[in-house]
């Protein structure tokens, strides 16, 4: 009786270790985390960690087609990326959200590009000027509490961040709207 429950058994534990693994959870975004007065903070290393992020996937793009993405540019923040700027074809901005989507640690990507004849014009280059302009109105102003980082092409401004309110998301996003040479500011921020 032993040997042939055993027997029946066998088979059944050899397939149940065979069994593919459960399939790995996506990432979590990191826990929100405050300064003394109630305002968003994200450490430096975790900012290095989405600065790496950011230049991993670029690095990943040109390495895959440098003529293509050459007018790309990647912002990323606790794992949602921002893909901006301006590719030829539309199988190059499908391919630039794929490159991204699979780089470890990546939830999210927001795919803010364009098509256009030359992508590396100037006109879909960062405008770095308004981008450190709005950075320092957002990170200087008491009224506002969360922790933003933005990126602005074309007159667009994008925010990307984390906030404890709507309210204050759209106190940041006025902020970024009153810049001289911003048309309209995109959202993509985790309201928790």
């Amino acid at each position: 009786m032993k040997t042939r429950l055993s027997l029946l058994l066998l088979p059944v534990l050899l397939l149940a270790a065979c069994a593919a693994p459960p399939p790995p959870s996506p990432p979590q975004p990191s826990a929100v985390k405050l300064d003394p007065i109630g305002r968003v903070i994200r450490a430096r290393g975790e900012r290095d960690q989405d600065d790496a992020m950011g230049r991993g996937i670029r690095t990943a793009l040109l390495q895959d087609d440098s003529a293509a993405f050459k007018g790309v540019s990647v912002l990323a923040w606790d794992g949602v990326v921002l893909l901006s700027g301006a590719v030829s074809k539309p199988e190059h901005r499908r391919r630039a959200a794929r490159i991204a989507r699979d780089r470890d640690g990546v939830r999210v990507v927001h795919d803010g590009l364009v098509l256009a004849e030359d992508p590396g014009a100037v006109t879909y280059l960062a405008d770095t000027g308004r981008e450190r302009r709005i950075f320092a109105g957002l990170m200087g102003n008491d009224d506002i509490a969360g922790a933003y980082v933005v990126r602005v092409v074309n007159g667009i401004a994008t925010l990307l961040g984390t906030t404890r309110s709507a309210a204050d998301l759209a106190k940041a996003s006025a902020f970024a709207r009153d810049v001289e040479g911003i048309k309209w500011v995109v959202e993509h921020v985790e309201v928790r």
